[in-house]
């Protein structure tokens, strides 16, 4: 808690909070997913690894989740995880398409704060995460405000969000299908 609340300090831009996300608000965003499936998820902005956790104690043996996060102190608290499903990436998410085919994920999961991006960055990374989105496939986002559901809408069509309360700050989730 205090790696990520100190990070929060050191580079609020990057790390869009102060706190971690809280586990109402790592269980809002993994509801929709059905694990029972063999899933490809990606996780963008792991962080010290809050809904990482959340997304592993339901994923079944034969799904795998690549986590990005760049900050090298945070990734350090993510690196500790062990579990042979999981891929931790310290890299920018701007390199996605390195990692990833076209259609080849099933879920994003977003902790990244757009609302702190300029507006190329957020379509850039918009672009490469529908791109290799499965048809039907989710990209999930959590923010603090509504100001990029109109974007989200434009690029995916259908979107929709959910919010939770039980977060610091509260925190608004959307989940834009491709």
């Amino acid at each position: 808690m205090f790696t990520f609340l100190r990070q929060g300090f050191n580079n609020i831009h990057q790390t869009g909070s102060l706190m971690a996300s809280s586990v109402y608000l790592s269980r809002r965003m993994t509801g929709p997913i059905n694990f029972d499936n063999d899933l490809q998820i990606v996780e963008l902005g792991a962080g010290t690894g809050n809904v990482t956790r959340s997304i592993l104690s339901s994923m079944n043996s034969q799904s795998d989740l690549a986590a990005f996060e760049i900050n090298p102190v945070l990734f350090d608290k993510l690196d500790r995880l062990h579990d042979r499903r999981l891929n931790k990436i310290n890299a920018d998410v701007n390199a996605l398409s390195h990692y990833f085919g076209d259609q080849s994920v099933d879920y994003i999961i977003s902790g990244l704060p757009l609302a702190n991006m300029k507006m190329r960055q957020k379509i850039g990374i918009l672009n490469a995460c529908k791109r290799i989105l499965r048809p039907g496939g989710y990209f999930i986002q959590f923010q603090y405000s509504l100001n990029d559901l109109g974007l989200l809408k434009k690029k995916f069509g259908t979107v929709n969000y959910g919010f939770t309360l039980f977060n610091i700050p509260p925190a608004f989730v959307y989940y834009a299908q491709k």
